[in-house]
């Protein structure tokens, strides 16, 4: 391969750096807001560029190349450089805060490494957390209490960026066999959720003879009464535990959904920024949707869009803490 005469742009630098942390095309767009085959078309641009590959492709991922791994580190300290020089001529903005809303069953998981992160990486920075359930999230987002938040919405949108999606599931406890049990009991979100009323439609629909005998707010309390072997649920395949199995009775009513966490803006109109969608999936592909926690931006004042929010201090750091030590993958 032999190099052309374009000059080396540090957004492709930014690029190479995403999909090496990603280790995939689709992890480093994900990273950057963009479509799979921008980020393709920026890194053939690299290596046009360069008159070398950085990446040697192979099934669903990347690996770098010897050259790759040589321009690892000078893409790092450009990278580092010219955005200490961007903060250094803007200056120090007067006040940072982020308003993030998570949900309580999150606060031991998700939320201290959150936490740490933002304050080693953003030290003038400052934070507001609220911990409650996130069926008051969207309110609150609307009302502009909240610049960000973990919450499940009823239809993934095309304002939503999908960033996780795994298989829900009917699952009981491993010490009972809850599952053969008439009327079948069954553990569901509280009257205000509304998944609630699809899990309902669906025991309806499949005939059998089911009794509510547990409701929660959270998914900590379904979690909670399915592990007890007090009912069964429905719950994300990445809960189950040593306490909680995933149930093959073929009686009980097909799921065919899946759990789908995404990025979220209320307002999209200015920036003409593509949708990323999970691979293959759509929005509104599937209206049987189980609940999933989405990140929410509030997406008006200086945070005006979602793109640009992520690219904030404050929004970037946040997102990066959730795709790095893949908090947001482990939430559920």
């Amino acid at each position: 391969m032999s190099a052309d005469d374009g000059q080396l742009d540090s957004e492709l630098l930014r690029t190479f750096l995403s999909v090496a942390k990603a280790g995939s095309f689709s992890g480093g767009a994900a990273r950057l807001f963009r479509t799979q085959s921008a980020v393709s078309l920026q890194v053939q641009k690299l290596e046009s560029t360069l008159g070398q590959r950085v990446f040697e492709r192979h099934g669903r991922g990347v690996a770098m190349t010897a050259a790759g791994e040589r321009l690892l580190p000078v893409a790092r300290d450009i990278v580092e450089m010219l955005n200490q020089v961007l903060a250094d001529l803007r200056g120090a903005p007067d006040e940072e805060e982020i308003r993030l809303g998570i949900p309580e069953e999150y606060s031991d998981t998700i939320l201290p490494s959150i936490l740490a992160t933002f304050t080693e990486e953003e030290p003038t920075a400052r934070m507001f957390v609220r911990c409650s359930s996130s069926m008051e999230f969207p309110h609150a987002l609307a009302a502009g209490e909240l610049d960000l938040a973990l919450h499940s919405p009823e239809r993934v949108s095309t304002d939503d960026v999908v960033v996780h999606s795994e298989r829900a599931v009917w699952t009981g406890s491993v010490f009972h066999n809850v599952e053969t049990r008439r009327p079948l009991p069954v553990a569901l979100f509280d009257k205000t959720c509304w998944w609630r009323e699809r899990c309902l439609d669906l025991l309806r629909k499949s005939g059998l003879d089911y009794q509510i005998v547990c409701t929660s707010q959270s998914i900590s309390g379904v979690r909670a009464a399915i592990a007890a072997g007090v009912a069964i649920g429905v719950l994300p395949q990445s809960t189950l535990t040593d306490r909680i199995r995933a149930l093959a009775d073929e009686k009980l009513p097909q799921l065919g959904v899946s759990f789908r966490e995404v990025v979220h803006s209320d307002r999209t109109e200015e920036t003409g920024v593509t949708t990323l969608q999970h691979p293959s999936e759509g929005p509104n592909e599937h209206p049987q949707e189980c609940p999933s926690h989405t990140a929410a931006s509030r997406g008006d004042g200086v945070i005006g869009d979602r793109r640009r929010f992520f690219q904030s201090p404050c929004g970037a750091r946040l997102w990066r803490v959730g795709q790095d030590r893949g908090a947001l993958g482990r939430a559920l």
